[in-house]
């Protein structure tokens, strides 16, 4: 019995989610009310008010889900290949198009923006440090790891916001050679 309440609970909050993400390709959040967000996904309202506390609340579980699942993806897939980082991460956008179009596109917040930049630098570093064994240069690299992945996202934003137009694999191969790019770099200047 937990196993498929478990499972209707998971579906309704995917199916509000996606919901949530619809309704703002057409308006701002404050404009959106819980009724025809309800009305949208074909949720009871009373559901809605079991699960989340207003709009924003479920917003920011979204923002909350995508942060752990792209985690997941860092910690679990990458293994110093970016271009294997980038086609897991890229499966995963593709895969949830919905709600990575509403967190990685124009409505992301800036807060989403730091949280997820944080996460994938930290990343990045690590694997740099590791890779060129530069255990006394971690603040000196931390910038140029930045500017990578607020420019990787960027890309993934753009991507998203255009409703996923461009291939896919065209935008992972740039990733990773401009990535690949970055390493020589660092390897260069700091190893």
């Amino acid at each position: 019995m937990d196993r498929k309440e478990d499972r209707r609970i998971r579906k309704t909050k995917k199916a509000l989610r996606e919901g949530l993400a619809e309704l703002l390709m057409e308006k701002n959040i404050q404009n959106i009310t819980v009724r025809e967000l309800t009305d949208k996904a074909d949720v009871h309202r009373s559901t809605f008010y079991a699960n989340f506390k207003d709009i924003y609340d479920l917003y920011k579980q979204v923002e909350d889900v995508v942060i752990q699942e792209v985690s997941d993806i860092l910690f679990a897939e990458y293994n110093f290949d970016t271009k294997a980082f980038f086609g897991v991460l890229f499966r995963y956008i593709a895969d949830n198009k919905s709600v990575c179009r509403l967190v990685f596109g124009g409505s992301a917040s800036s807060a989403f923006f730091n949280r997820i930049s944080n996460l994938i630098q930290k990343s990045c570093v690590d694997c740099w440090r590791g890779e060129y064994n530069l255990t006394a240069a971690t603040e000196a690299i931390e910038p140029y790891a930045r500017f990578f992945i607020s420019g990787s996202l960027g890309v993934i934003g753009e991507w998203a916001t255009s409703d996923f137009e461009r291939p896919a694999e065209g935008l992972m191969v740039m990733l990773a050679d401009i990535e690949d790019s970055f390493r020589q770099f660092v390897r260069r200047k700091f190893a």
